[in-house]
């Protein structure tokens, strides 16, 4: 067995063609910039937290420092004092408490990219560059080593690091100089998307990629069907969209309509070019049949051709095939067949399954599917597809097929999510939910 070790540097999104963080990729994912009031208030926050919890030791520092100031300490009352170990243990709980409230914030940040602070005013902490947790060295400890270096030049050095340099960048982020050494970046999570929420934020990343994806020169899938012209014939084509090869029926106008291509690359579905004129050699005449003696008057049967190399005989008097079954018909079918399943939505409406059914924001049949039910879904951040699923009706129960979405669909069983593969049917079971985009099912009833 070979192990192939892949060592390519990971690609990351969202970099200009300089190799900086573009603010526009940011902010087209719903990422918003933590609002400089609230920055300052989680700030204070945390002071406050770390104020109370070195409260016990200031209780017994002050007076001690006063008296050090003033120059009323004595040294051999203060050792001679009954209440010397309280003294002690007050400082030293403090002290404890301190150092513990420092690592976790660190580990926080550093990990979870949020704080005490940040964490009750709706703020996170992001790299810049990847979007994604800022890291625990440069993104926490780093930082929290030139807040303490600020210090240094009392007053002066955090006013001006800390409270005025947010307010000079120049990408209106409110990355101040911190910030530029730590690569990090505040954003907001009430107003704007949650980085850590994995699955909004994958999401999120998919919807840049494809914004197009609807509008300009869509896939041939089975969410959005493609309309081919062919002979008014029963055609077999082979038809390739997200795994699944199928046949289709199509209609034409006329017998040398152009017979339909497959597309098996991933490109879209084109009807192919009309053949070139055939020349009289390559036209096999058959003789024209006799009437027979037992009918006398008959007429004759007209000649006819066959081309050489073609799968089928072009007949001018075909009968036009009749049309697949609109979705519109769906309705009325269903109306008459028993209830199979039903499922629940995450809004809570009920859909009563009695037939395939396509779940969507703008469900359709394919060419050739014949009567569905159509289960229309809103959804605002357009994560569900079209044609996004299918239920389909099985001997013993049913079944969910992904069309072939943008976004994906899983099947939760028992607290155990498995992504289903476009195109291959997976059996539901009372009880299982059903990710889709952005949005879920339950099975409640088969």
């Amino acid at each position: 067995m070979i192990w192939e070790i892949d060592d390519a540097p990971k690609a990351v999104e969202g970099l200009d063609e300089n190799g900086r963080p573009d603010p526009a990729y940011a902010a087209a994912l719903g990422l918003r910039t933590a609002p400089f009031g609230r920055r300052v208030l989680a700030t204070v926050l945390e002071l406050a937290l770390a104020l109370l919890l070195a409260l016990p030791g200031m209780l017994v520092l002050v007076p001690i420092a006063l008296d050090a100031v003033s120059g009323a300490l004595d040294l051999d009352a203060l050792f001679a004092r009954d209440d010397l170990v309280w003294l002690i243990v007050g400082v030293s709980v403090s002290q404890a408490l301190i150092t513990a409230y420092t690592i976790v914030q660190l580990v926080l940040h550093g990990r979870k990219g949020v704080t005490f602070g940040k964490g009750l005013v709706g703020i996170r902490s992001i790299n810049v560059r990847t979007l994604e947790r800022p890291g625990f060295w440069r993104g926490a400890v780093v930082r929290y080593l030139l807040i303490g270096a600020t210090f240094l030049v009392p007053i002066v050095g955090p006013v001006l690091v800390i409270a005025f340099s947010p307010l000079m960048d120049s990408e209106r982020r409110g990355r101040g100089w911190l910030d530029l050494a730590a690569a990090t970046w505040f954003v907001d999570v009430r107003a704007g998307l949650n980085p850590y929420d994995v699955k909004r934020m994958r999401i999120a990343r998919k919807q840049f990629r494809t914004a197009l994806h609807e509008e300009v020169a869509p896939l041939p899938s089975l969410a959005t069907p493609t309309e081919l012209h062919a002979p008014a014939e029963y055609v077999p084509t082979a038809r390739f969209s997200g795994g699944v090869l199928g046949a289709h029926r199509t209609t034409g106008s006329g017998p040398t309509g152009a017979a339909p291509a497959a597309a098996a690359s991933g490109g879209p579905l084109t009807a192919a070019p009309a053949p070139a004129p055939v020349p009289a050699s390559a036209v096999v005449p058959t003789p024209a049949p006799t009437a027979s003696p037992g009918a006398p008057g008959a007429a004759p049967v007209p000649a006819t051709g066959m081309v050489t190399g073609m799968p089928f005989t072009p007949r001018a008097d075909a009968a036009p095939v009749p049309p697949v079954a609109e979705a519109a018909s769906a309705p009325a079918a269903a109306a008459i067949s028993p209830v199979r399943a039903v499922l629940v939505l995450d809004s809570g409406e009920r859909i009563e399954v009695r037939a395939t059914t396509l779940i969507g924001r703008a469900p359709s049949p394919a060419a050739g599917e014949g009567a569905v039910q159509l289960a229309r879904i809103d959804d605002e951040t357009r994560s569900v597809s079209k044609t996004h699923l299918a239920i389909q009706i099985a001997r013993r129960g049913a079944m969910a097929v992904d069309r072939a979405s943008t976004n994906g669909s899983a099947l939760v069983r028992d607290g155990v999510e498995t992504m289903l593969l476009p195109g291959h049917p997976v059996e539901l079971r009372t009880g299982d939910i059903v990710n889709f985009g952005d949005r879920s099912l339950r099975v409640e009833q088969l």
